[in-house]
């Protein structure tokens, strides 16, 4: 294939075809952080989604995050993401839930101590009532004469 050029070749180099434009598609995440303001974390990549992954895990740590497109030799800022601002809403929301969790609990508490109180007055009440029933039903039992008395019982104990 190659025999005129090169006789002593029996193959031939094909071209590398990749794409060797500078400046593609790529972006760059820049975190600093309150408390250490001197060391920044800078990350580049042309992926989008990790792009995105890195910004929220940074803004999530806490950090105020800038995200940069490549524009050939000069970088755009895309988005900035105050971390430290969500963080303290993020706090504050669940803050927030905690006291309205501990308040409804409070209220369940109160309402099965009232529900429980019920109950109590209410069975009070039936014991009552069963009390002065069977003290009605004795009083009427020791009224009646003693032979209405054996002809009810089931049996007896000795023979007559």
């Amino acid at each position: 294939m190659n025999s005129r050029k090169h006789p002593g070749k029996t193959y031939r180099r094909k071209p590398n075809t990749g794409d060797r434009t500078r400046g593609g598609r790529t972006w760059r995440v820049t975190a600093s952080w309150d408390t250490r303001p001197d060391r920044p974390a800078v990350r580049t990549t042309t992926d989008r989604k990790a792009r995105d992954r890195m910004a929220d895990a940074f803004a999530a740590d806490g950090a105020y995050v800038i995200v940069e497109e490549a524009r050939g030799f000069q970088w755009r800022t895309i988005r900035e993401i105050d971390g430290a601002a969500l963080v303290a809403e993020a706090d504050a929301e669940a803050a927030e839930q905690e006291r309205r969790e501990r308040a409804e609990a409070a209220q369940r508490a109160y309402r099965h101590a009232a529900d429980y109180a019920k109950q109590a007055a209410r069975n009070e009440y039936a014991a009552q009532l069963d009390q002065a029933d069977a003290r009605d039903r004795l009083a009427r039992l020791m009224t009646q004469p003693p032979g209405t008395r054996d002809q009810r019982a089931r049996h007896t104990a000795g023979e007559r």
